[in-house]
């Protein structure tokens, strides 16, 4: 991790070795999380906003995908994003790496050593089954960072893992705000997708996302006059 430098990615500055004291020395990130921003601080975000955040994380995780050998993230969730504030809008940058895993480029997946390492809320239903980790496992969580982007919620609320299981793996996902725009709304759709060769890949998202950037401005411009 130390050799990861990018600036969608939270820097390492050290590390403590010495035995019972176990330490790393990260950069310090002002806001704290997204999930802090949007489900504690109830920070009011404008649509600008929220797709300037989505399109720094979606980086942030094409540049791990990219990496050689690929590293895949298999944590991702709102608590795993880091905001500070910037001149323009915020810097968001990915952090929590335990569990990371690095990919087996001659199958594109990676086994999970554990049985089930991710947060529930954010778990691509293949992972729930056991099945292996793939970048695309990655992407179905990012479309519930989005959706929370969208809904300003907590996914799933305070249901059990149980149920939340259920209800991912019958197919049924959660209702998108009918306020979000039409053209994130269908990027949400395509990531939490059940088949993961649907998905798009983390360099696809990338450009759906500005995609939804370039409608929304053209809608402010609109607007204006």
């Amino acid at each position: 991790m130390h050799s990861v430098r990018y600036p969608h990615i939270v820097t390492l500055i050290g590390v403590c070795m010495e035995t019972g004291k176990y330490a790393m020395v990260m950069e310090y990130i002002s806001l704290g999380s997204l999930y802090k921003i949007l489900h504690k601080d109830k920070l009011q975000l404008d649509w600008s906003d929220r797709l300037f955040i989505a399109l720094q994380t979606a980086k942030g995780i094409n540049y791990l995908h990219k990496l050689q050998p690929p590293i895949l993230h298999c944590d991702i969730k709102s608590l795993n994003f880091l905001l500070e504030k910037s001149y323009e809008s915020f810097i968001v940058k990915v952090c929590d790496f335990g569990l990371a895993q690095t990919r087996d480029e001659t199958t594109r997946q990676t086994q999970l050593t554990q049985a089930l390492t991710c947060t529930f809320q954010w778990c691509a239903p293949e992972v729930l089954l056991l099945k292996k980790y793939t970048d695309k496992s990655d992407v179905y969580s990012l479309g519930i960072v989005y959706w929370e982007l969208a809904a300003n919620e907590i996914p799933y609320g305070g249901h059990q893992d149980a149920v939340i299981s259920a209800f991912v793996l019958r197919g049924d996902r959660l209702k998108i705000p009918k306020a979000t725009p039409s053209s994130f709304s269908a990027l949400i759709k395509e990531c939490w997708t059940a088949n993961p060769n649907d998905r798009p890949n983390s360099s696809q998202l990338i450009e759906l996302i500005e995609k939804c950037i370039k409608k929304q401005s053209n809608l402010i411009f609109v607007a204006l006059f």
